[in-house]
């Protein structure tokens, strides 16, 4: 298989020229490194083919456990087919003939875990593969962690890093158990055998690592693994749950010689601290050369650079050399929330004046559970802007070369300031409620922003803070383009974005469907998962630019309840991505439950579709049937890939 990659080195999406044929393979969680979720090299699907008449569902495969990550594309991995890679919560990779449904192999990793012992909402009865996988172009690999049972036993676990062969699922070299010690001095231990507790006359792992977040490849050889914890809350010393962001040199991991097998390992947290997990709704890190770039959430932070929670960090991937270990050092950080002067349950100290976002972090209290982290961040290729979308439903907007450590307001507005995910209209109205939406960032008044500035706002306007875990992007040039956002319990909102420092958003138009019907904000998660496909630009050479006469933006969304806490009734939908019609609406081209095959099924919650070579690929569950295999007394729970094409 020839790949031809695009752009900068770092770029995923491959191209096959022959024949006159052009075919992408989709490689990594939202498409690319950037985490744009775009792809410019889509020649099949169009705004015209697109409709209830010509495109459907095509064929369905079914799985005997829960998927929890989203496929990945090989184009001609399946002969003159393309191989769709799934992975599952049973330790299983599963490769599948894309056009004849054919299963091409099934591998199991090793013992999946019995997860009622950390399954909040009960309807995962399994714990494995929970991470999108990822494949590596250069070297035709396909890396996936999954968690194990250690030696059969389900009191205590283990992740492992696997090197397969994603054409066939072989194993490349042996795999590898993640544990160790952070590299910051901290004192922080991933995996900690010595976190143990006894109850009932049972001994158990007492904290563990829970890893959501996609994998993700630097450009200098580095494997990206980002973690998050099993549980928000001050346990004390080693009984602390800890965010952490874990690097292998790919070189030793497939056996070279010469090349350390140890990870490189950062705690987003010190010792005595707590929580700062990476999470990011599924979404990978974002690598550009040899950064990375990752988005915590709820725990303690501090006026300091250690304690990081609720915060944007920045980090040098340095590879192995001469057989020693990979590190990852921090380069800059920004901390969203750090006004907050709150003591109280959860904080480390009763003088709350060095640990100043405790009592935002003490999740399960008022105000609590903001998840800065909750989507992973996008980096807008050719500029120095990274986006974050969080559950205060604002999207932040940092210079990547100085994302501003504790100096939040002023580097807030050192680029474009942020976009206020749900407003549109008047820019001075909606910059005034966008900082209503946040209790930590300042407010000015009303249509000036030189006075007022360091007055606290009070509660997010109407206590409607629609949590945000999907942006997309598709660009016009290097200058900018279209940004999406689908927020919990509203609708598709578009923004004209400009890398111009100190040119604004501005709302351009909003989609006709409205997730989450009738339900409370916040809640009704995930809002809509994005992707945004199209052709090359016929007017930029910018790599990245889709030709807009070509775009559609398409989503997974819930239609009623919350695809988290629940099993929610979900629709898959595509958009005209750059037309607005009247009323600044945009034209649906297609939706589930409008042709003749009926709606999509149970939404996967953080699952977003994928579009590839003129295929839709979507996730569902699968409740309560009789092939799901589970653990005694356990909810039936499975899954389900429908592929979508033209008819």
């Amino acid at each position: 298989m020839n790949f031809l990659l695009l752009g900068f080195l770092s770029a995923v999406f491959s191209v096959l020229l022959m024949d006159d044929v052009q075919a992408v393979s989709i490689t990594q969680r939202a498409g690319n490194n950037y985490r744009t979720a775009a792809n410019n090299q889509e020649f099949t699907l169009n705004k015209s083919n697109v409709n209830p008449i010509d495109f459907g569902l095509l064929r369905t495969y079914d799985f005997n456990a829960k998927v929890e990550t989203q496929p990945l594309v090989i184009e001609n991995g399946a002969g003159t087919d393309d191989l769709v890679i799934i992975t599952t919560m049973k330790n299983e990779v599963i490769g599948i003939n894309a056009r004849t449904n054919a299963t091409i192999y099934s591998v199991k990793l090793g013992p999946e875990i019995s997860s009622q012992d950390m399954d909040m909402w009960k309807h995962t009865p399994t714990w494995g593969i929970s991470a999108t996988p990822i494949v590596d172009p250069a070297t035709n690999t396909l890396y996936v962690a999954a968690w194990l049972k250690k030696n059969n036993d389900n009191r205590f676990r283990d992740y492992w890093l696997f090197a397969l062969n994603p054409l066939n699922g072989s194993r490349k070299s042996d795999p590898i158990r993640i544990y160790g010690k952070s590299q910051e001095g901290n004192g922080c231990w991933f995996n900690d055998a010595g976190a143990v507790f006894t109850q009932n006359n049972q001994t158990r792992q007492y904290v563990y690592p829970k890893m959501r977040a996609g994998l993700a490849l630097t450009e200098n050889n580095g494997l990206v693994l980002a973690f998050a914890a099993n549980g928000e809350s001050l346990m004390g010393g080693r009984k602390n749950p800890h965010g952490f962001v874990l690097a292998y040199d790919t070189r030793g991991l497939l056996g070279q010689s010469g090349y350390s097998r140890a990870a490189a390992m950062f705690c987003a947290t010190s010792f005595n601290a707590w929580g700062a997990g990476i999470w990011q709704a599924g979404g990978a890190p974002v690598t550009e050369g040899d950064m990375i770039y990752v988005a915590t959430s709820n725990g303690t932070s501090n006026n300091g650079d250690v304690d990081l929670a609720e915060s944007m960090i920045k980090l040098r991937f340095t590879p192995s050399s001469s057989g020693s270990r990979p590190l990852l050092e921090k380069v800059d950080y920004y901390k969203a929330f750090l006004d907050e002067r709150t003591s109280g349950r959860g904080c480390l100290w009763n003088d709350n004046n060095s640990e100043v976002s405790c009592g935002r972090a003490d999740v399960g209290s008022a105000g609590a559970d903001w998840d800065f982290g909750a989507s992973g961040p996008m980096l807008v290729p050719g500029s120095s802007l990274i986006l974050q979308g969080t559950k205060d439903g604002i999207i932040y907007s940092l210079d990547k070369y100085n994302l501003g450590k504790n100096d939040r307001f002023n580097q807030l507005m050192s680029k474009p300031p942020l976009v206020a995910a749900y407003y549109g209209g008047d820019m001075a109205q909606n910059w005034d409620r966008a900082q209503h939406l946040n209790r930590s960032l300042p407010c000015p008044a009303a249509g000036n922003a030189d006075h007022g500035w360091f007055v606290p706002c009070g509660d997010p306007e109407n206590n409607k803070m629609h949590h945000i875990h999907s942006l997309a992007m598709a660009q016009r040039d290097q200058l900018g383009g279209i940004l999406f956002v689908w927020g919990e319990n509203s609708r598709l909102k578009t923004y004209n974005f400009s890398t111009l420092s100190g040119d604004l958003p501005t709302f351009r138009a909003e989609g006709e469907d409205l997730a989450s019907v009738g339900h409370e904000s916040p809640g009704g998660m995930p809002g809509g998962l994005l992707m945004v496909s199209g052709k090359p630009s016929t007017t930029s050479s910018f790599p990245h630019a889709i030709d807009f006469g070509s775009a559609i933006l398409w989503s997974v969304y819930a239609k009623f309840g919350d695809a988290n806490k629940e099993f929610a009734e979900g629709q898959l939908v595509a958009y005209d991505a750059t037309n607005i019609e009247s009323g600044n609406r945009l034209k649906r081209l297609f939706r589930t439950g409008d042709d003749n095959n009926g709606g999509l099924g149970k939404m996967s919650r953080m699952i977003p579709p994928v579009v590839a070579n003129g295929r839709v690929y979507v996730m569902i569950y699968r409740v309560g049937t009789d092939d799901c295999t589970v653990p005694d007394n356990q909810l039936k729970v499975c899954s389900q890939l429908k592929v979508y094409g033209l008819k």
